[in-house]
Protein backbone atom coordinates (compact mmCIF):
# COMPACT_ATOMS: atom_id res chain seq x y z
CA UNK A 1 0.00 0.00 0.00
CA UNK A 2 2.87 2.31 0.92
CA UNK A 3 4.38 1.81 -2.80
CA UNK A 4 0.73 2.84 -4.09
CA UNK A 5 0.92 6.11 -2.24
CA UNK A 6 4.50 6.67 -2.78
CA UNK A 7 3.27 5.74 -6.81
CA UNK A 8 0.19 8.53 -6.59
CA UNK A 9 2.79 11.06 -5.19
CA UNK A 10 5.36 10.61 -7.97
CA UNK A 11 1.94 10.76 -10.21
CA UNK A 12 0.95 13.91 -8.94
CA UNK A 13 4.12 15.82 -8.68
CA UNK A 14 4.33 15.24 -12.41
CA UNK A 15 0.90 16.22 -13.07
CA UNK A 16 -1.01 13.38 -13.80
CA UNK A 17 -3.86 11.79 -12.56
CA UNK A 18 -3.86 10.59 -8.46
CA UNK A 19 -6.60 7.58 -9.38
CA UNK A 20 -4.67 5.44 -11.98
CA UNK A 21 -2.06 4.55 -9.74
CA UNK A 22 -5.00 4.09 -6.66
CA UNK A 23 -6.51 1.98 -9.36
CA UNK A 24 -3.38 -0.01 -10.15
CA UNK A 25 -2.42 -1.29 -7.00
CA UNK A 26 -5.89 -2.79 -6.29
CA UNK A 27 -5.59 -1.94 -2.43
CA UNK A 28 -8.57 0.68 -2.74
CA UNK A 29 -12.40 -0.28 -3.41
CA UNK A 30 -13.40 1.01 -7.06
CA UNK A 31 -16.03 2.90 -6.19
CA UNK A 32 -13.59 5.07 -3.93
CA UNK A 33 -10.78 5.39 -6.94
CA UNK A 34 -14.18 6.12 -9.49
CA UNK A 35 -15.10 8.86 -6.86
CA UNK A 36 -11.43 10.13 -7.30
CA UNK A 37 -11.49 10.44 -10.90
CA UNK A 38 -14.52 12.17 -10.54
CA UNK A 39 -13.63 14.27 -8.47
CA UNK A 40 -10.25 14.79 -10.18
CA UNK A 41 -12.52 15.77 -13.20
CA UNK A 42 -14.47 18.10 -11.80
CA UNK A 43 -11.82 19.92 -9.59
CA UNK A 44 -13.50 18.92 -6.32
CA UNK A 45 -11.07 16.94 -5.35
CA UNK A 46 -10.62 18.10 -1.30
CA UNK A 47 -14.23 18.05 -0.52
CA UNK A 48 -14.52 14.22 -2.47
CA UNK A 49 -11.65 12.89 -0.31
CA UNK A 50 -13.49 13.94 3.09
CA UNK A 51 -16.86 12.56 2.50
CA UNK A 52 -14.58 9.29 1.17
CA UNK A 53 -12.86 9.41 4.30
CA UNK A 54 -16.02 9.88 6.32
CA UNK A 55 -17.96 7.22 4.75
CA UNK A 56 -15.17 5.12 5.75
CA UNK A 57 -15.10 5.76 8.76
CA UNK A 58 -18.62 5.15 9.50
CA UNK A 59 -18.31 2.00 7.90
CA UNK A 60 -15.67 0.74 10.13
CA UNK A 61 -17.09 1.99 13.34
CA UNK A 62 -20.46 0.15 12.13
CA UNK A 63 -18.64 -3.02 11.55
CA UNK A 64 -16.42 -2.75 15.01
CA UNK A 65 -19.96 -1.58 16.59
CA UNK A 66 -21.44 -5.44 15.11
CA UNK A 67 -18.22 -7.26 16.45
CA UNK A 68 -18.56 -6.14 19.73
CA UNK A 69 -22.48 -6.99 20.26
CA UNK A 70 -21.46 -10.33 18.71
CA UNK A 71 -18.66 -11.07 20.86
CA UNK A 72 -20.55 -9.82 24.16
CA UNK A 73 -22.88 -12.98 23.33
CA UNK A 74 -19.87 -15.26 22.84
CA UNK A 75 -17.97 -14.24 25.90
CA UNK A 76 -21.21 -15.14 28.27
CA UNK A 77 -21.61 -18.47 26.54
CA UNK A 78 -17.95 -19.42 27.07
CA UNK A 79 -18.42 -18.25 30.40
CA UNK A 80 -21.33 -19.93 31.24
CA UNK A 81 -19.30 -23.41 30.06
CA UNK A 82 -16.59 -22.80 32.28
CA UNK A 83 -19.05 -22.15 35.46
CA UNK A 84 -21.20 -25.36 34.48
CA UNK A 85 -17.50 -27.29 34.14
CA UNK A 86 -16.29 -26.15 37.34
CA UNK A 87 -20.21 -26.94 38.62
CA UNK A 88 -20.03 -30.79 37.15
CA UNK A 89 -16.41 -30.74 38.98
CA UNK A 90 -17.83 -30.11 42.40
CA UNK A 91 -20.71 -32.26 41.94
CA UNK A 92 -18.85 -35.23 40.58
CA UNK A 93 -17.28 -36.67 43.89
CA UNK A 94 -20.41 -36.01 45.79
CA UNK A 95 -22.50 -38.31 43.28
CA UNK A 96 -19.54 -40.73 43.25
CA UNK A 97 -19.28 -40.77 47.19
CA UNK A 98 -23.55 -41.34 47.05
CA UNK A 99 -23.81 -43.57 44.54
CA UNK A 100 -21.10 -45.80 46.63
CA UNK A 101 -22.95 -45.38 49.77
CA UNK A 102 -26.29 -46.26 47.65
Amino acid sequence: MSEAIANASENISSGQSLAAPLARCEHFPLIVVEMIAVAEESNTLDKVLVEIADGLERRTVRRLDLVVRLLEPMMLLILAIVVLFVVIALLMPVIKMSSALG
